[in-house]
C-alpha cells in the first residue's frame, strides 16, 4: 500500500504528544529538553498501526509560536492531518497559524480532533463548531470531527477508524520521474555510516542507485533503504523515508539538503509564485519586504516582488517572484512557506510556475497570461498536468526547447517530458526542428523570415549564389551551429529555400547569381583583350569588384592565371592550344622572350601560364628555356 503520514497540529499544550503516545505507544518526547519542559521542540515520528492493517508514519509537531518553522518542515510531509484543539482551551493563535501552514502547504485533508475531552465534556460540541468554521474559512478538505481523551483511551478507536476511513479517500503520491528525498534528520550510525530521513518526494529511491546531495553537490550510493523500521529494496514516492549513504560524511547532507539522482539539481534563485494569503492564520506580504521562505525542510532569505499589487492581505492572491538569498531546488508545483523570521509569524505561501524564469521589471504585469495558464496546470499536480506545462513551455519558446531542456523547465523527468512532446508533434501541436521543439506558429514565423530575409539578401547582393547558411541561421536567431543547421534542413525539406554548399538561397535561383551590367561589361572587356588581358587596377577603374570578379569566377566565363590575373576562358583556351603548337615544333624549347613574341602577348601573362604548365608537368624548363613534357613523363 501507498505510504502515508499522519500529523498533528494545533497549540502548545493542546495534547498533541500525549495523543500520539496513547495511538502507537511512542512517546515522541525525546529530547530532555522537551521532557523537562514538558513541550514538543522537535519533529517527532511513530508507527502506528490501523485497524485496517494499514500501518503509517505519525509526525508530532511542536505548537509553541518559537517553533512554528520546525512545524511547517514536519508538516511537509503529512497527508493526514489531526488538528487538534483542547476542549478545555479552544481554538488558540496557534490552532490557527497551524491550520493556515497545513492550508498552504497542501496537505490533502485535515481531521478536526477534540483533546482532552474528559476535562470540558460541556464544551466539546462548541470546540469541535469551532474547528470546522476554521477549517471552511481557510478552505481545507475537512473529515468529520472526533472527540476523544488520551487519558481515559475515550474516542480513541473511533479515531483510529476515522483516519482509516479518511485515507482510503487521498490520491496516489505524484511520480514525476524525480526523486527528492527532503532531509529532516541525518546522523551517523556505527557499521552503517552516514544516515538520513526525511520526505521522499516525486519519485522512487532504490538501493544501488548513485545520488547527489543539493546544495553541497555531495554524491554517493544508496546502501540502504527503511521505511518505519523495515529494510526495503526500493521506496515509492510518498511517506518517510530512512537511508543509509555511502560515500558521504554527515556534513555534507544536513537538515535542509536534499538527495535525488545525479544531474536532476537545478538551483535557483528567482522562483515566480502565485501567491496566497489564507483568511486565518497569515498576516500578508507588503511588495519588497524581506521574508524568510520555508522550501521543503530547507530554508532561504529572499526579497519578494507583487505584481501589480503594493500588498496582499488575508484572504487575497496574486503573482510575484521571490529573489533568494541562497540557491534552492524547487520545482513547479511545489508549495512553499512564507514566514517573518522575527516576530515569528506566517505571511502567506506560494506554488511555484517557473522555477527558473527571466527577471521581470518591477510592477510589471506583462507576464500575468502566462503565470494564469502554469498556475491552472499546476493546481492539481498530476504528470498530465506537468506534461501539459511541457507542452506550454515549448509553445512559449522563441526558438524551440529541448527535451532536456523542456523537462527542467516543467519539472518533469525527462521520459515523461519526451513522451509529451512526441505525441503533441505527430498531432501536430509542435514542430520539431531537429532536437528542438516549438509552436507551429512561430515555426510559419521563421518561415516568413527566412523567405524576406533571402530576397532582401538576392536584392541587395544580386550578383551572389546566396547567403551564407551560417549568416542566415544567425540572423534567423539560431545561435547553435546544429540547431541552426537543423532549421536549414528543415527549412529546405519544406521547399523554402535551397541549399548549395556553404550558401542558402531562394528556390530556383541561379547558382552562379543573377548577371548584371556591369559584370557584363567586364567580361566584354576581358574578352575584346585577348592574350593580353588588363590587370586588376584598370578593371576596377573600369567596375570590377570583389562580388563581381567572384561572379564571373562562378560562371566560368573568367578564369584567374595568377595572383591578380584574370582572362576569358576562351582566350586562355586559344592560347594554350597555340602554346603547345609551338613547343612541339621547338624540341629544343624556347625562351620566355620567344613564347611572348610568338604569342603576341605579355611577360606578365606568359610567365604564370609556363609555371601552370609546369605544375602539370605538361612542361619543363632547362635553363631558360621551356619546352614540352614527352607522354612518358607526364605519365609519371
Amino acid at each position: 500500500m501507498t505510504e502515508l503520514v499522519v500529523g498533528t497540529a494545533g497549540h502548545v499544550d493542546h495534547g498533541k504528544t500525549t495523543l500520539v503516545r496513547a495511538l502507537t505507544g511512542v512517546d515522541c518526547d525525546s529530547l530532555a529538553e522537551e521532557r523537562r519542559r514538558s513541550m514538543t521542540i522537535e519533529v517527532g515520528f511513530a508507527p502506528w498501526l490501523l485497524p485496517s492493517g494499514r500501518e503509517v508514519s505519525v509526525v508530532d509537531v511542536p505548537g509553541h509560536e518559537r517553533f512554528i518553522r520546525t512545524m511547517a518542515i514536519g508538516a511537509r510531509s503529512v497527508d493526514l492531518a489531526l488538528l487538534c484543539v483542547a476542549a478545555d482551551d479552544g481554538v488558540m493563535p496557534q490552532t490557527r497559524e497551524h491550520a493556515a501552514v497545513l492550508r498552504l502547504l497542501g496537505v490533502g485533508r485535515v481531521l478536526p480532533v477534540v483533546t482532552k475531552a474528559d476535562l470540558a465534556p460541556e464544551r466539546v460540541q462548541a470546540c469541535s463548531e469551532q474547528a470546522l468554521d476554521l477549517l471552511r474559512e481557510i478552505g481545507l478538505e475537512r473529515g468529520p470531527w472526533v472527540a476523544c481523551s488520551a487519558a481515559t483511551g475515550t474516542g480513541l478507536a473511533e479515531l483510529a477508524r476515522a483516519v482509516d476511513a479518511e485515507l482510503r479517500l487521498l490520491p496516489e503520491p505524484l511520480d514525476r520521474g524525480i526523486p527528492r528525498l527532503l532531509v529532516d534528520r541525518s546522523f551517523s550510525r556505527v557499521g552503517i555510516g552516514t544516515v538520513v530521513t526525511g520526505h521522499l518526494d516525486g519519485g522512487s529511491l532504490a538501493v544501488g542507485q548513485q545520488i547527489e546531495v543539493f546544495p553541497t553537490k555531495g554524491r554517493g550510493r544508496v546502501q540502504g533503504l527503511q521505511r518505519r523500521g523495515q529494510n526495503v529494496g526500493a521506496a515509492e514516492p510518498g511517506g518517510r523515508l530512512a537511508a543509509a549513504l555511502h560515500g558521504l560524511g554527515v556534513q555534507e547532507v544536513g537538515r535542509g539538503c536534499v538527495v535525488g539522482l545525479p544531474g536532476d539539481a537545478w538551483a535557483t534563485r528567482s522562483v515566480d509564485c502565485a501567491i496566497s494569503v489564507p483568511t486565518e492564520g497569515a498576516r500578508g506580504v507588503r511588495q519588497g519586504m524581506h521574508l524568510e521562505v520555508l522550501a521543503g525542510t530547507a530554508t532561504a532569505q529572499a526579497r519578494i516582488w507583487l505584481a501589480g499589487e503594493a500588498e496582499l492581505g488575508p484572504g487575497h492572491s496574486g503573482f510575484g517572484q521571490l529573489h533568494l538569498e541562497e540557491p534552492l531546488w524547487t520545482l513547479p508545483g511545489d508549495l512553499l512557506v512564507l514566514r517573518a523570521p522575527s516576530p515569528a509569524a506566517i505571511l502567506g505561501g506560494a506554488l511555484v510556475l517557473d522555477s527558473h524564469p527571466t527577471r521581470h521589471r518591477r510592477w510589471s504585469t506583462s507576464p500575468l497570461e502566462s503565470w494564469g495558464i502554469r498556475e491552472r496546470s499546476l493546481t492539481v499536480l498530476s504528470v498530465p498536468g506537468l506534461q501539459q506545462l511541457a507542452l506550454f513551455e515549448a509553445r512559449a519558446s522563441s526558438f524551440g526547447l529541448s527535451v532536456s531542456s523542456v523537462a527542467g523547465r516543467s519539472g518533469l523527468a525527462t521520459v515523461h517530458a519526451a513522451a509529451a512532446l512526441e505525441q503533441a508533434a505527430a498531432a501536430g501541436e509542435l514542430t520539431r526542428v531537429g532536437s528542438l521543439y516549438l509552436s507551429p506558429q512561430r515555426w510559419a514565423e521563421i518561415v516568413q523570415h527566412a523567405t524576406a530575409t533571402l530576397q532582401e539578401h538576392q536584392r541587395q547582393h544580386p550578383l551572389n549564389p546566396g547567403m551564407p547558411r551560417g549568416q542566415l541561421a544567425r540572423n534567423l536567431g539560431f545561435r547553435a551551429e546544429g540547431q541552426g543547421e537543423a532549421a536549414l534542413r528543415r527549412l529546405r525539406d519544406e521547399g523554402v529555400l535551397q541549399l548549395q554548399g556553404p550558401v542558402a538561397s531562394l528556390p530556383g535561383q541561379s547558382p552562379i547569381g543573377v548577371r548584371s551590367a556591369a559584370a557584363d561589361r567586364i567580361s566584354a572587356m576581358l574578352s575584346r583583350a585577348g592574350f593580353t588581358p588588363p590587370g586588376v587596377p584598370e578593371l576596377r577603374q573600369a567596375g570590377l569588384t570583389d562580388e563581381i570578379r567572384s561572379h564571373l569566377l562562378r560562371g566560368g566565363d573568367v578564369v584567374t592565371l595568377g595572383p591578380g590575373i584574370l582572362i576569358a576562358k576562351a582566350a586562355l583556351q586559344e592560347m594554350e592550344s597555340r602554346l603547345e603548337a609551338i613547343l612541339a615544333a621547338e624540341a629544343d624549347g624556347l625562351t620566355v622572350a620567344q613564347i611572348r613574341d610568338r604569342l603576341g602577348s605579355s611577360r606578365r601573362i606568359v610567365v604564370p601560364l609556363l609555371e601552370r604548365w609546369e605544375r602539370e608537368r605538361r612542361a619543363e624548363r632547362t635553363g631558360d628555356k621551356h619546352r614540352l613534357r614527352s607522354e612518358e613523363c607526364r605519365a609519371q
